[in-house]
Order: C-alpha cells, then sequence, then structure tokens
C-alpha cells in the first residue's frame, strides 16, 4: 500500500513542521474503493471500517505511525484497498494521509476466520521531538499484547482474590450461623427477623460479643409511646413514667379520701397523686396556709410552713376566726378514740373533735 499527503495532510504538516499546533491524530478507517486522485479526497472511498491507532513512535528523522486491523466486529466481508489517517488542529478534523492498494487485501468475517493486519506508516517531520501526538484506542485489544499481560492478570486476579478472602463474611440470622472463623453473624431471635446482637468469630477464632445499647434523655412529659419512633426516643419516655411514680404505684391503691389517724398517717412524699388525706368535718372554711409541721414551743429562727404553739386543753381568748376551717396540716394525726397509747412523734399534731357545731 502507497501512501501520501493530502491537499490538506500538506497544509496540515506544514503548520506542524511551523510549530503553529501539535499533531493530533484523531482516527483511522479504512475503505473498499480506490481514486485517480488520492491527494484531493476529504475522505475515503466506500469507507468500512475504523481500526486502532496502535502506537506512534520516533525512528530518526522518521515518524512511525502504526495501526492494527481486526474483523473482530466485522458484520460483513470486503476488499481493503484504501486506508486514511484523519488529525484536528483544535477546531475542524480532516483527512491528512491515504494510503492505496489497487488489489487489495481480503478482510473476512470472524466466522470465517480471524484475522490481524499491522500497517506503519512513516512520515519525515522536522523537529519531531518537539512534536506531540495523541491517538485513539479502539475497545478491542489485541492478542499480542493480551498475551504479554496474561500473567499479570493472573497475579493481579489473585492478589484481588487473597484481599477478598481476608474480608469477614457477614450473616444474619440465627446463633447457629455462626459456625467458622472470619465470621460476623446478625443475631436473630428464633423464628424471626429481629436482630438482637452482633457475634464475630475473628480470625484466631476468638469469639466476642456486642449487646445492642441506647443512649436516652429523660422525656419532659408523660407522653404515649408511638409506633416508629426511635428506641431512645421510647426509653426517655418510659424513663419519665417511672420517675413520675411513687412507692405505692403498684400496691393496692389508696382510698381517694384518708383519714389521717395515728394508723393511717402518711409523709407528704408518700402521699398518691389525685388522693384527699385529712379530716372530716361538716364545715367548709377557706384555705389560706400550709402546714408541713407542728411545734411545741418556738424556734429561733423560725422554719416555714411550721405550726408554733402549747399543749392545753383550753380554748384561747380570741376572736372568733369567720372561716372556722382557715388552714391545711399535712402533720396532723386525728385521734378517733382507738389510740393505743403509744409514744407521739415530734413535729406531728394530735387532735380530737370534742363537739360538733
Amino acid at each position: 500500500m502507497i501512501f501520501c499527503l493530502t491537499n490538506a495532510g500538506r497544509e496540515y504538516m506544514a503548520r506542524v513542521n511551523a510549530g503553529e499546533i501539535g499533531m493530533h491524530l484523531t482516527r483511522a478507517v479504512t475503505g473498499a474503493g480506490i481514486s485517480s486522485y488520492p491527494e484531493i479526497l476529504t475522505s475515503v472511498v466506500d469507507e468500512q471500517q475504523q481500526i486502532q491507532l496502535d502506537a506512534v513512535h520516533s525512528d530518526g528523522e522518521y515518524t512511525i505511525i502504526e495501526c492494527v486491523l481486526t474483523n473482530l466486529e466485522l458484520g460483513r466481508e470486503y476488499i481493503l484497498k484504501q486506508l486514511g489517517l484523519y488529525a484536528s488542529d483544535g477546531i475542524e478534523e480532516g483527512l491528512i494521509i491515504i494510503g492505496q492498494d489497487t488489489n487489495g487485501d481480503r478482510i473476512p468475517v470472524l466466522s470465517d476466520k480471524e484475522v490481524e493486519y499491522q500497517y506503519s506508516i512513516g512520515m519525515r517531520i522536522s523537529n519531531a521531538a518537539d512534536v506531540t501526538f495523541d491517538f485513539s484506542v479502539n475497545d478491542f485489544v489485541r492478542k499480542k499484547y493480551f498475551y504479554e499481560h496474561c500473567a499479570e492478570f493472573e497475579d493481579y486476579k489473585d492478589e484481588v482474590d487473597n484481599r477478598f478472602k481476608a474480608l469477614p463474611r457477614v450473616r444474619i440470622g440465627p446463633e447457629g450461623l455462626l459456625d467458622r472463623k472470619d465470621t460476623i453473624l446478625f443475631e436473630t431471635m428464633e423464628g424471626t427477623d429481629l436482630v438482637t446482637r452482633i457475634q464475630e468469630r475473628d480470625h484466631e477464632d476468638v469469639l466476642q460479643i456486642f449487646e445492642f445499647a441506647s443512649i436516652f434523655k429523660t422525656a419532659e412529659q408523660r407522653e404515649r409511646l408511638q409506633s416508629r419512633e426511635a428506641v431512645s426516643i421510647l426509653f426517655g419516655k418510659i424513663e419519665r413514667w417511672f420517675e413520675d411514680m411513687r412507692t405505692g404505684c403498684f400496691k393496692e391503691a389508696d382510698d381517694p379520701f384518708t383519714l389521717m389517724t395515728e394508723s393511717t398517717y402518711k409523709i407528704p412524699a408518700k402521699r398518691l397523686r389525685g388522693n384527699l388525706y385529712g379530716l372530716i368535718t361538716k364545715v367548709r372554711g377557706l384555705i389560706v396556709f400550709e402546714i408541713d409541721r407542728y411545734v411545741q414551743g418556738l424556734e429561733n429562727p423560725r422554719v416555714e410552713r411550721t405550726m408554733y404553739g402549747v399543749t392545753t386543753s383550753a380554748r384561747a381568748d380570741v376572736e372568733p376566726s369567720p372561716n372556722p376551717y382557715a388552714g391545711v396540716l399535712n402533720c396532723i394525726i386525728f385521734l378517733d378514740g382507738s389510740s393505743t397509747g403509744a409514744a407521739r412523734e415530734p413535729e406531728k399534731l394530735y387532735g380530737t373533735i370534742k363537739t360538733k357545731k
């Protein structure tokens, strides 16, 4: 096959040799036709297939361009009579080199036989060392290159396999699936898909068990549990309910009203929310203060919510209050006639009803 520059190729190479542009080869194309004036062609005649630009290298004052043709993707056979090289100046692409052979080479389809041809095109270019080349590579690999790199590929494959072998396998299911070393098991409850914990047998067959935990913050107020809420939110709500419970919450509940006798008296901390504790009276009064303790005599300094007084059976000579029930005493104990005579406790007020008005 005889090669020559096209008219466009002469102009292109002049710009390359002048250093205006770099030589940028874009593709190599075969054709089945011929031309009496190949230098005027702008494309190959009867284009058949695009072949691989395989290499570009310098050999003295010549630059050698190597092209490789295979029939791996050929749809029908043809007689190869032309080979054209295209290049780009950064703006447009054009045919710069054309080769012709009037006899040509038969290129069969792959089902007939597999063929591979290599074409070398030499060009004399001034200042070749200053010329840069780009060349395309098609989506097939030459057999020579493939066989040269098979051993390298096998080594790489073995390295990848060894690395994956070192990784532990991960399984999900009951405890029985943790049957060998290098295994991580997300253990589920028997007969369900609910994960309860994580177990691992490492490469030395040492068993480690990782239990699930939750970090939560107590909810600010009592709320109902909702489906699809995070575990930390659920635990925070539950903790709120527990904190609001009192000592007797799981015992028999007090009556809505408890008469505070010596046997039934409860300190304020143990009284159930929503219940009443105190004395029975038929007279309504206005609650104006609350008393938690009674002290006979005085204290210095005085303590808030404390009643100070003396023990007497006589009524005080004071003006009667229009509100006969004038206070709430948390520390009063009603003597109902069943007193056992036990020693009375300090800071408690004991009383009995003498007459009813």
